[in-house]
């Protein structure tokens, strides 16, 4: 199986490339900005072709929580269209997406694990940006 891992350079990435070595019998192609601009609408598109992955994992955000709250354009490009972005061009070769969210998109009031079937809630940019992401990778 060949695995496209975006965001390869932040910590989840890390740890996927970290433990990608337990499977040898995959192929890994880790990237990040310096290879591919998941903001770039036709870098997403030309890149997911050539590299022909079976399964895609986005670990790439905008990450930088109170950051997030002034520097909203970059939120949305990282946290809203690049994902969008990776699932259409997945879909477009037929492989398999996997994106990687946060417990941000709820409003934190509980004090219990969430499960995927809670109400979302937002409160802060991140939060809204990374709800907004979820659901262009699941239209």
């Amino acid at each position: 199986m060949r695995i496209l891992v975006t965001g390869a350079y932040g910590q989840l990435g890390r740890e996927i490339k970290e433990l990608s070595s337990q499977f040898s019998s995959w192929e890994f192609v880790f990237t990040d900005i310096d290879r591919l601009d998941i903001t770039d609408r036709d870098d997403v598109d030309t890149f997911i072709k050539e590299e022909m992955p079976e399964m895609v994992i986005n670990c790439a955000a905008y990450t930088a929580v109170d950051k997030a709250e002034t520097d909203h354009e970059a939120a949305y490009k990282l946290n809203v269209l690049a994902p969008g972005y990776l699932a259409y061009a997945s879909k477009q070769i037929g492989a398999g997406f996997i994106h990687i969210s946060t417990d941000y998109v709820y409003n934190g009031k509980y004090y219990v694990p969430y499960k995927e079937s809670d109400e979302t809630s937002p409160v802060t940019v991140y939060g809204k940006t990374k709800l907004e992401g979820e659901k262009k990778c699941l239209s």
